[in-house]
């Protein structure tokens, strides 16, 4: 027979393996929402996104912007590139994508002048996913010029090209105003996504939810466009 002290241990157990129970199915579903993007059509302002106070957003007709405000220093940009490449590849044809790189630290200056000298010089898709598994798979450091020159050399460009076009006016004049974006956009951390120069979204929410918002607002867009 059960002794009243007992049914009091059994109880109290039973209490404490329910209270369990239900914080993990509120994790899990928790995490399932901003896995799988239910509940798409209830993104909003101050939660999943932010406007951009006085933005100049674009004329209706233009193309929709997206940008992403990245840096190959960064891990989180890493992890994010290659959901954000599939992705894009999906984008219609009323919709730009762009990639500016910030330049928090002089590390991450001249990896963003790495970036825009890689682009102007047409060798990015050979170098992109090299430049990021470099420095995060395999600890490499850059930290002048000549060193990633060195790296680049043969794949797509020459040492001498690299060399020559990073110094470059048309360099230097991306590098400028790419500075000017960040801060007026509000860019205080990367990865970070942009639309329109209007809306920005963080990845506090996930990064796949993060895209999902940006195909939210690219169709709330869309239908401002038409009326």
């Amino acid at each position: 027979m059960t002794s009243r002290k007992e049914r009091q241990v059994i109880r109290t157990r039973n209490y404490i393996i329910a209270a369990v129970v239900a914080v993990v199915v509120i994790v899990l579903g928790y995490g399932t929402l901003y896995s799988t993007g239910i509940g798409e059509g209830e993104y909003q302002a101050g939660t999943h996104y932010e406007l951009i106070e006085n933005a100049k957003g674009r004329r209706p007709g233009e193309p929709i912007q997206v940008r992403e405000f990245f840096s190959y220093g960064c891990i989180h940009c890493r992890n994010f590139d290659p959901m954000i490449e599939e992705w894009k590849d999906t984008l219609p044809e009323d919709v730009e994508f762009e990639r500016v790189p910030v330049v928090f630290s002089p590390v991450w200056a001249l990896l963003g002048r790495t970036y825009a000298t890689l682009e102007e010089l047409g060798a990015l898709e050979r170098n992109h996913d090299r430049l990021f598994r470099a420095i995060h798979d395999n600890g490499r450091q850059f930290l002048s010029a000549e060193m990633i020159a060195d790296f680049v050399d043969g794949y797509g460009v020459t040492r001498e090209e690299f060399l020559r076009t990073f110094e470059s006016p048309a360099v230097r004049q991306r590098m400028r105003q790419a500075e000017r974006d960040q801060i007026d956009l509000g860019i205080r951390a990367v990865p970070t996504l942009v639309v329109d120069d209007k809306y920005r979204i963080g990845m506090e929410v996930g990064r796949k939810v993060a895209l999902d918002v940006v195909d939210h607002i690219i169709a709330m867009e869309r239908s401002a466009d038409q009326g």
